[in-house]
């Protein structure tokens, strides 16, 4: 509306302006056509135009001609010229008789129009900070001869003011355009607002009711699994001799604690991680999860390096929850592997956008990730023929409820790096 507002305004001054100066011109063509028709008419103009002549008494009556036509139209000036652009007769004597007005040259087009036997205008002209029009109309004599111009001069002031509610309607249609800037990214942030609060409540929905689900699953799955957890136990001691290993006794056991950390898993993101941040020491979290790591045995060698590159003092998070991350990230790089390979770990700390941040990256030698990088961390994605899917996005989770952020960097057959940001 405001851009519409301005630009119907501009169109609209630009119309008035060219309408007032076509309706100014039209006035001053009248004006001295009828003025000229009075001098041929009631004067013997050419006798009137010589300094010295017969009827030099004339001049008189024409100058007072023309100095009464200025004061009733309001007029700037009225006065006659020859060819060579001298003046002849002024009415208000602003201009000596004789004297010559070069600044006529400019509108020579319309002087030679009006030499021609045609009344003729000139554009609007600036003299001096005065703005004002100018017509000219041959003087005949009885054998329409032109011998002289009447040149009238007739202020435009008035489009001065026209010129600053234009300058004025630039200043508003840059105003006009700036608010627009404004309220376009002010919507744009209040929807995007509005699409986030929505897909968070519906999260919340969503996730209120798979912990209902969980909470009820996992009382309903963990009594049985502790059955057929001692069961298998006691069962092992019974019949399983110390000379002879049986493999079966152990596949149950792994399995019931599969089952186990599955339905953790179920658990952790389904209840909305209520964090309990402490001064902490980060890289010792690091370590302590590295350790826990190396303890597990594996068919191939796996190696762990964790490099420092600025040195953290403790700060505000919740070692449980980030030691959480830490280990899933690890177990799923640990699991990418078929053969030896190597996984780094650097610890960083950098800027961005004013704000601290400790940077961890975990990356590994491994054969990538294949499939939609897009929708790693959605629940219940996973690229693997095993596992629940909600690993990384327990981890994304974690880091997010802690105000930061996760990403993923992949190569197939190359590399895996995962990054992610606490605030410092």
């Amino acid at each position: 509306m405001l851009l519409a507002f301005n630009l119907g305004s501009w169109l609209f001054f630009n119309r008035m302006d060219k309408y007032l100066e076509q309706e100014l011109e039209k006035r001053l063509k009248a004006i001295a056509g009828l003025t000229t028709d009075k001098i041929e008419t009631d004067y013997d103009f050419k006798e009137a135009l010589k300094f010295h002549g017969r009827r030099a008494s004339d001049r008189p009556f024409i100058k007072s001609t023309l100095n009464q036509l200025v004061y009733d139209q309001e007029l700037e000036s009225a006065f006659i010229i020859d060819h060579n652009y001298f003046v002849l007769i002024d009415g208000q004597d602003k201009f000596p008789e004789g004297q010559l007005r070069t600044y006529l040259k400019q509108d020579s087009t319309a002087i030679a129009q009006a030499w021609a036997g045609d009344i003729s205008a000139s554009p609007i002209h600036i003299i001096e900070g005065n703005m004002f029009k100018s017509v000219y109309a041959p003087l005949k004599d009885e054998f329409f001869q032109v011998q002289a111009l009447l040149v009238l001069e007739a202020s435009a002031d008035f489009f001065e003011l026209l010129k600053l509610f234009k300058q004025g309607l630039i200043f508003g249609g840059l105003i006009s355009f700036g608010l627009i800037i404004v309220f376009s990214f002010f919507i744009s942030w209040m929807i995007t607002l509005l699409i986030r609060t929505h897909e968070s409540v519906q999260q919340t929905e969503k996730l209120a009711a798979m912990g209902r689900m969980a909470a009820s699953m996992a009382h309903e799955i963990r009594n049985p699994l502790g059955i057929i957890k001692g069961t298998a136990d006691v069962l092992k001691e019974k019949y399983s001799s110390e000379d002879q290993s049986n493999e079966l006794f152990d596949y149950i056991s792994a399995e019931v604690q599969r089952l186990n950390f599955l339905i953790n898993n179920f658990l952790s993101f389904a209840r909305e991680p209520k964090l309990n941040p402490k001064l902490t020491d980060l890289k010792a979290v690091i370590d302590k999860a590295v350790a826990g790591i190396e303890r597990e045995e594996h068919d191939f060698k796996i190696e762990i390096t964790t490099t420092v590159k600025n040195e953290l003092q403790p700060f505000g998070f919740d070692e449980n929850a980030i030691q959480q991350v830490l280990f899933n990230l690890l177990i799923n790089a640990q699991q990418a592997f078929k053969k030896d390979g190597k996984i780094e770990i650097c610890l960083n700390r950098i800027s961005l956008k004013n704000k601290k941040y400790a940077e961890i990256i975990i990356s590994d030698n491994g054969p990538g990730i294949e499939g939609d990088t897009q929708q790693i961390f959605e629940p219940f994605y996973t690229t693997k023929s095993t596992g629940s899917g909600l690993g990384l996005a327990i981890c994304k989770q974690i880091i997010e409820k802690h105000g930061g952020w996760i990403e993923l960097i992949t190569k197939v057959a190359e590399e895996t790096s995962f990054k992610f940001y606490l605030p410092y």
